[in-house]
């Protein structure tokens, strides 16, 4: 078998050459996306792009859930496929694709994501309130507008009705970001980042660092990031892939879901709203369910690995 390309670089040069590959994919795509918008929705994004600012105008809204889709596929699944083949010539190997987990493991984990949303939501309201320095009042200002833009966006692709609507959301909103997502920050990046490092906690913190603040969603860094770090664990014990895939798809997949049934009006609670509460009690008792869970999984694959040594 022939040695990969790039299969006796350093850590740090795949690093690099992760980055360079992943920002070419992105260019390439999305120019790619924006030529093929023209004959699709009638319009040259490459003479002006105001024709997506105006969110209540439908067309400018189906053109960002497009350029979203893109995004997503050019951004965060081509390029750790292509650095897996680079790098080990095997690219379901490399990312550990090829490697399913148990379905106790996916149980576990679906109840993880149930059982750590009021935790998680708790985080959310401690981040919204966190403030900086007066003296980072123009970077906080910038950041508040971002988050508000953010926010908007959000509102308007959940804003929909119908199921054809709801199939898409799912797999611009749940589907594709958990694949890809997983795919990047957790099969490549945060492997690469421990064969440098040496340290794989050091290796999930950064990876999932990275995965909160690609969002640019600054008042959301903090529990994005613990989800990040949860996904992170979920995948070093497992060996799987597929496992953080199934969680991410989870959490973002609930949103979706609520928030269609909210507009249906089946339900009346929003998808921010699921599984919050300001009761001390649920929240520390969120804590230590999760908790308890993920030591669970921890030590079945434990047993698992021991068993396979």
């Amino acid at each position: 078998m022939k040695t990969p390309l790039l299969g006796n670089q350093s850590p740090l040069t795949r690093l690099v050459f992760t980055i360079l590959l992943t920002i070419s994919c992105f260019l390439v795509t999305f120019i790619l996306g924006v030529l093929f918008a023209i004959p699709l929705f009638n319009v040259n994004l490459f003479i002006s792009f105001t024709v997506i600012e105006d969110y209540s105008n439908p067309l400018a809204i189906s053109l960002l859930k497009y350029l979203q889709i893109i995004q997503s596929i050019g951004l965060f699944i081509i390029p750790p496929i292509l650095a897996g083949y680079f790098f080990e010539r095997n690219s379901l190997d490399y990312l550990r694709i090829d490697k399913p987990s148990k379905p106790l493991i996916y149980l576990l984990t679906l109840a993880i994501m149930f059982v750590s949303l009021p935790l998680i939501n708790w985080m959310v309201v401690f981040n919204e309130g966190m403030r900086l320095p007066e003296l980072l009042r123009g970077m906080e200002e910038w950041m508040m507008s971002t988050e508000d833009e953010a926010t908007k966006l959000t509102e308007v692709f959940m804003n929909v009705n119908s199921l054809g609507g709801f199939t898409i959301n799912l797999i611009m909103i749940a589907i594709l970001p958990a694949i890809g997502e997983e795919f990047l920050f957790r099969g490549l990046l945060q492997r690469l980042f421990n064969e440098w490092l040496k340290n794989i906690h050091i290796a999930i913190f950064i990876s999932a660092l990275l995965f909160s603040a690609m969002h640019i969603q600054f008042y959301g860094i903090l529990p994005r990031m613990m989800l990040g770090v949860l996904f992170g664990y979920l995948f070093f014990w497992t060996g799987s892939i597929w496992v953080p895939v199934f969680a991410h798809f989870i959490n973002n997949a609930s949103a979706v879901i609520i928030s269609y049934l909210a507009n249906k009006e089946i339900i009346s609670v929003g998808y921010e709203d699921f599984g919050a509460t300001d009761n001390l009690f649920f929240i520390i008792g969120s804590l230590v369910f999760t908790g308890f869970l993920l030591i669970l999984i921890y030590r079945i694959e434990k047993t698992r690995h021991n068993l396979l040594n």
